[in-house]
């Protein structure tokens, strides 16, 4: 059965719709009290609240804020006897799904106003679902792609690695052989790698263990990786990026965070596209190129940026950045498209999203769910 909390300025106000609800087929609780409010929805995750801002304990300001640190997705609905619209304004960009003024009808309506906003609240969870399945399908073919591009190089190298190995060479030494083994077995490993990456965006969407590690370390790892992976491209497709990088100006502001609760591998991934990304912008960068990463913790989140000093992006550009199959580059890069940055990111519950200008640069913002810490290991 569905159930209602009703928290309300007095019992005798809350009473009364309670009993209007449960004469509508609803379960419903009542309380006049911020304290017990918070108590009742912790115990039983109610479907609907609706919430007074005058308690006889607490505000339902203090309340709704308090019920959506405890779930974001919570549907609360505010109600009252007074039309403020500053009050109006303070309750909705404190999460409120609405604003409700009490009338002579109000009582009369409220199963149906119970009904609508249900549905509503409903409809916006199935919409987000559809959405986040059509943003993670297209990442994985996104992926797919990319993975398709570097295993044909990977396993060129591995090959000419090996085929440098000739045993019917006396002349070739130990030593030798074992430099030409050892780098096709590098490559392989890479490949290895990269299989594991596309395992994380499945179709079942399995998620792997979060643990506490240091923002930083993905952020240094990735930009690591992006070195290595443009140093083993072929000459044709990386020169450029090859020569640009010794000039980069890789500026990791995040080293001061504390460890967060987070997937390592999908936050390398993020990271990876974005400062790859970062790196393709600064092609005919004008001054010192530069890539900085910062990172910092609000509320349950963790909040990082990726910044360039490169060419920017035009309006249309930004526009179509994170879809699918949509190139910021050009003919230029080896790179993990946005469309995954926003796969991954929505994956964990968060946000991304960019600010740029023609030939000033551009900020990657993202949000990623972390949480309570979790205990140390």
């Amino acid at each position: 059965m569905t159930l209602i909390l009703i928290n309300e300025s007095n019992m005798a106000a809350a009473d009364c719709m309670a009993d209007t609800l449960k004469g509508a087929g609803y379960e419903a609780r009542a309380t006049d009290n911020q304290t017990e409010a918070l108590a009742i929805y912790q115990e039983r995750r109610p479907d609907l609240v609706f919430t007074n801002q005058y308690l006889s304990a607490g505000n339902g300001i203090n309340f709704l804020k308090a019920v959506k640190k405890l779930d974001p997705g919570s549907l609360v609905v505010f109600v009252t006897g007074l039309g403020s619209e500053t009050l109006a304004r303070e309750a909705m960009l404190a999460g409120a799904f609405d604003y409700v003024v009490k009338n002579m009808g109000f009582y009369n309506d409220l199963p149906k106003l119970a009904e609508d906003y249900l549905r509503r609240h409903q409809d916006g969870l199935l919409a987000r679902r559809n959405e986040e399945a059509k943003v993670r399908l297209a990442g994985q073919v996104e992926l797919a792609g990319w993975l398709d591009h570097n295993f044909k190089n990977i396993l060129s190298a591995t090959m000419g690695s090996l085929a440098l190995i000739d045993f019917s060479d006396d002349g070739q030494s130990l030593g030798k052989k074992k430099e030409f083994l050892k780098d096709g077995l590098d490559s392989i490993r890479t490949a290895v790698g990269l299989l594991d990456r596309l395992s994380q965006m499945d179709a079942a969407g399995k998620e792997a263990d979060a643990a506490r590690v240091l923002v930083s370390q993905a952020a240094d790892a990735a930009w690591e990786s992006i070195k290595e992976t443009v140093a083993k491209s072929p000459p044709e497709e990386s020169r450029t990026l090859a020569e640009l990088i010794p000039k980069v100006n890789f500026v990791n502001d995040s080293r001061g965070l504390e460890p967060q609760n987070v997937v390592y591998d999908d936050l390398f991934t993020i990271y990876h596209a974005l400062e790859m990304n970062a790196l393709e912008a600064l092609i005919q960068c004008a001054g010192t190129p530069t890539i900085t990463v910062t990172a910092w913790r609000d509320g349950q989140y963790l909040v990082s940026e990726v910044k360039d000093n490169g060419r920017g992006m035009d309006q249309r550009t930004l526009r179509h950045a994170f879809e699918p199959l949509f190139s910021t580059k050009g003919e230029v890069g080896v790179g993990v498209s946005l469309a995954i940055v926003r796969s991954l990111v929505l994956k964990h519950k968060g946000e991304v999203d960019a600010t740029t200008s023609p030939r000033k640069g551009s900020t990657f913002r993202f949000t990623y769910f972390v949480g309570d810490q979790a205990r140390p290991r």
